[in-house]
């Protein structure tokens, strides 16, 4: 018989990211609820919570850890998670969503490998940091929400010190000589299925095969295709490829390449699959979109994609 746990329902909650920043603030009263009837789920930014009030257990793939007011919690994407409050008692919170290895990278441009050592450290293990273990990283995350929430004179310069500042004191707490804690799910085809997902965030330019997926699932191809769709609200393919539009929607807003150049450079083998593609999950042509995307600050991309976005 199965382990039930085993069939416990998995979200990926897609977040997109606002044109020219590097996070996107989730704040308000909308956040002031009773946590514990969403399932496990898991993002494709790095997030970053903080508690207002209430206490209660984050559950990280099978570990359990306790929180209360004062604790800001950082979890990697791709890393299963759900918040579960004690005695259903409203709590307040409010989230950032981080593109922080865009982010770390541009702010370290002339040192890549202590951007790519920064990022390791960063994306290597959950944290959840206390009050009473450094009060610090809290303040510091109010003084980011608060930039973000009254975007004030000088707002972006502004928030880019308050994050990069942020971010670094979360990293001193995995000291570069700690040996990586691997994540560990009761949920076998999950912790597969997020093998590949990890390896198509970091190949998604070169031509991947289903062969390289089923390998590192140790699945076969139907019941890859199956549990992939299942747990991600998007077929292998279709995932694929909105990795690739997403890349040439960055190109095609802040670099002056030519629009076939951004289809290529992006990772599509031709123009017609990148055009199909573009429409499919922006719904207009790159040419449109690229005269759009100069008139519009702060404002999501807005793929037209299947998966859960967000909450």
């Amino acid at each position: 018989m199965k382990n039930h746990l085993e069939k416990e329902n998995v979200e990926f909650r897609y977040y997109e990211m606002p044109q020219g920043m590097p996070v996107l603030p989730l704040l308000g009263e909308k956040w002031i609820t009773r946590y514990g009837a969403d399932p496990m789920h898991f993002h494709n930014y790095l997030e970053l919570g903080y508690c207002y009030s209430g206490k209660g257990v984050m559950h990280f793939g099978d570990e359990l850890v306790s929180y209360r007011a004062g604790t800001v919690i950082v979890i990697p994407r791709n890393f299963p998670h759900r918040t579960e409050g004690e005695d259903n008692n409203l709590q307040k919170w409010e989230y950032l969503y981080v593109d922080s290895e865009k982010f770390l990278k541009e702010q370290f441009l002339n040192r890549g490998r202590m951007a790519e050592e920064l990022i390791a450290r960063l994306h290597s293990r959950m944290f959840v940091i206390t009050k009473e273990m450094d009060l610090k990283v809290g303040k510091q995350m109010l003084i980011l929400l608060d930039e973000l929430r009254e975007k004030n004179e000088f707002y972006t310069d502004s928030v880019n010190g308050a994050l990069l500042s942020l971010l670094l004191m979360i990293i001193r707490f995995n000291p570069g000589d700690r040996e990586q804690e691997p994540m560990t799910y009761h949920n076998r085809y999950l912790a597969d299925i997020l093998k590949t997902v990890e390896y198509m965030d970091a190949h998604y330019k070169e031509e991947i095969r289903i062969e390289n997926l089923t390998q590192l699932s140790h699945l076969s191809e139907t019941h890859f295709r199956r549990k992939f769709s299942e747990y991600m609200k998007i077929t292998p393919g279709d995932y694929i490829n909105l990795l690739r539009v997403k890349k040439a929607c960055e190109l095609l807003r802040y670099t002056d390449c030519s629009i076939g150049d951004a289809g290529i450079q992006a990772g599509f083998r031709t123009d017609s699959a990148f055009i199909r593609n573009f429409r499919k999950f922006v719904g207009t042509t790159p040419r449109e979109w690229r005269k759009q995307s100069g008139k519009e600050i702060d404002n999501p991309m807005n793929y037209n994609i299947s998966v859960l976005k967000g909450w």
